[in-house]
């Protein structure tokens, strides 16, 4: 007895080899392309906002470098300033505080700078802390050491 392979049927009896994708397949992949999507969207934009934001804090803390040096070397007035604006961009501002410290010979100097923007992602401020000898104590000691000249030479 030979056996036969079962006749194949044809391709309008058979309902499981239809061409083509069922609205299930496309509802699915439209969701998983527009979850990618989203997703992708929401990386650019964190990106996008830390880059504004180290830009700024990177200027900050320059600004604040070379403002802190000028104060140190007599460039700038050792006084207390509350927001005063930069002159090459007045959306920048510095303050200098002043303090006395537990040690009677030393200062302590902050200087803060600041951005404000329209947004909350525009704000920038960073603060640096330095301590210095007090300078009226280097005038004193000239001062007195030119009045003890003075008086030797006087008594000449």
């Amino acid at each position: 007895m030979i056996r036969r392979a079962p006749q194949r049927l044809s391709k309008q009896a058979r309902s499981s080899d239809r061409d083509g994708l069922t609205l299930l397949e496309i509802v699915l992949s439209l969701a998983i392309f527009f979850g990618a999507l989203a997703i992708l969207s929401q990386l650019s934009w964190n990106g996008a906002r830390a880059g504004i934001q180290a830009r700024l804090k990177t200027q900050a803390i320059i600004r604040c470098e070379a403002k802190l040096a000028e104060v140190l070397a007599g460039a700038e007035t050792l006084s207390p300033k509350s927001r005063v604006p930069f002159p090459d961009n007045a959306a920048w501002n510095y303050s200098v505080t002043i303090a006395e410290t537990q040690f009677p010979d030393l200062l302590q100097i902050d200087v803060t700078v600041s951005h404000s923007g329209g947004t909350k992602l525009a704000n920038s401020d960073f603060t640096l802390r330095r301590w210095m000898r007090d300078p009226s104590l280097f005038m004193n000691a000239a001062i007195q050491k030119q009045q003890a000249e003075s008086q030797t030479s006087q008594t000449k």
